[in-house]
Order: structure tokens, then sequence, then C-alpha cells
């Protein structure tokens, strides 16, 4: 099995790579949960990636349309509490990195004592409880996937890549 280049990320979650695309080889992946992620997109252009692009490349061009969409989603969610009637609308990640959010969001300081004294009494508070802990993850999440963006975006920029064509940024 081929190794990636020191420092590869996933193309998905940005962990340490260590499976490739078998199909064009130009894809990373940490696990192959996330090489089934992003199949539902690649599978169109597996096998025609153009020749000579560099997976540090491709992964710093995913993530910029990915947060393109992030920044979508966060308007539609938006619009929703705005209009729509049921505001328990949250954005998250998704799999073992909601449950890390919501577990980093249970520790966050004042959230913490709230879900504690909530937890006492989960019969009158439950409700609240569980809408405190996924609004607190929801901005755990956005702050760890805002950070992730800024880092490839870093990224892309020290190792030189071709800035994004005008009109998409």
């Amino acid at each position: 099995m081929a190794q990636p280049p020191a420092g590869t990320p996933c193309v998905m979650c940005m962990a340490p790579a260590s499976k490739q695309c078998s199909g064009c080889r130009s894809f990373w992946y940490c696990t192959r949960e996330c090489q089934r992620k992003h199949w539902v997109s690649h599978k169109e252009s597996c096998g025609k990636a153009p020749i000579g692009t560099a997976p540090e490349e491709k992964a710093a061009e995913d993530a910029e349309e990915k947060e393109r969409e992030f920044h979508r989603v966060l308007e539609i969610v938006k619009h929703h509490r705005e209009t729509g009637q049921n505001k328990n609308v949250w954005v998250q990640r998704f799999g073992e990195k909601m449950y890390e959010d919501l577990e980093d969001a249970r520790h966050l300081p004042g959230i913490k004592e709230q879900l504690d004294e909530f937890d006492s009494v989960p019969a009158t508070h439950g409700e609240k409880a569980v809408k405190m802990l996924f609004s607190a993850a929801e901005g755990v999440a956005t702050a760890k996937s805002l950070a992730y963006f800024e880092e490839m975006k870093a990224k892309k920029a020290s190792a030189g890549y071709a800035a994004s064509p005008p009109g998409v940024s």
C-alpha cells in the first residue's frame, strides 16, 4: 500500500490520512467511513482527476467548496430560526465528531453548571437541557469548522497553490 506524503490530511475531516482512493489515487482518507462519505460526490469524477494534481491541493480545493456549503447551511438554518415555528434546528458535524462536540460543549464554563442543575430535575428541565446542549454544541462545531477552513487556506497559501478563480472565495 502506498504511503501518503508527510502531513497529508484526510480529504473529509483533516485527520492524518493513511488510505488512498484505489480508483484514481487522487484522494487520501483516514478511515473507510470518510472514504464512503466522500464517494457520494467523488464517484462521478473518480478516474478522471487531472494528472499531476497533488492530494494536498485537491484537499484544499475541496475545503473551499465545503466552506461555501457550510455557510449556505448556516444561512438556511438562520432563516428557518427567524421564520419557522420550530426553532429546534441546529448545525452539527457528523458521526464521532458530533459526539466530540457535544462532550466539549458539555464542559464549557457556564454550560456545565447549568446542565448539572437541569440534570438534577430531568422531568422539569429535560427539554431545556437538550436545547442548551445542542445550541452549545453548534457553537463548538462552528468554531471547529471555521478553524479547519482557515487551516486549509493557510496550507494552500503556504504551498503556493493557485488562487481560486474570480468570483469564488
